[in-house]
C-alpha cells in the first residue's frame, strides 16, 4: 500500500500498534539471529544483545510472566507425566487444564 494512501485510510491508533509491534519486533531480528549462530559456530563467545540491536531490542521486550514460565521438552514430559501434579496449571500458551 503507498503511503499516501495509508496515510488517508489507516486510523492513527492502528499506526500506534503497528509501531508498537516493529519495537517488539525489530525488521532483520531474525537474519541477525542467524547470523550470530554463525558467529558462535565461529568462536564467538559474547552475547548476541551486544552485537546486534535488534536482539537486544528483542530481549528487552519479553513479556515479563512468560521470563521464567518452563518451556521445551521436560515441560511436555512433566505435563504428560503418569499422576502428575494435578495442581490445574498449564502454560499460558497451551490454554487451561478441563
Amino acid at each position: 500500500m503507498p503511503v499516501y494512501k495509508m496515510m488517508e485510510e489507516m486510523p492513527y491508533t492502528e499506526m500506534l500498534k503497528w509501531v508498537n509491534y516493529f519495537k517488539r519486533r525489530p525488521i532483520g531480528w531474525r537474519e541477525d539471529q542467524r547470523t550470530f549462530l554463525y558467529l558462535q559456530s565461529q568462536g564467538y563467545k559474547g552475547k548476541a544483545e551486544d552485537v546486534f540491536n535488534t536482539l537486544r531490542q528483542l530481549k528487552e521486550n519479553i513479556p515479563a510472566e512468560t521470563k521464567s514460565l518452563p518451556k521445551g521438552k521436560f515441560l511436555d514430559m512433566m505435563l504428560k507425566a503418569k499422576g502428575g501434579d494435578d495442581s490445574g496449571w498449564s502454560p499460558p500458551w497451551q490454554g487451561a487444564k478441563k
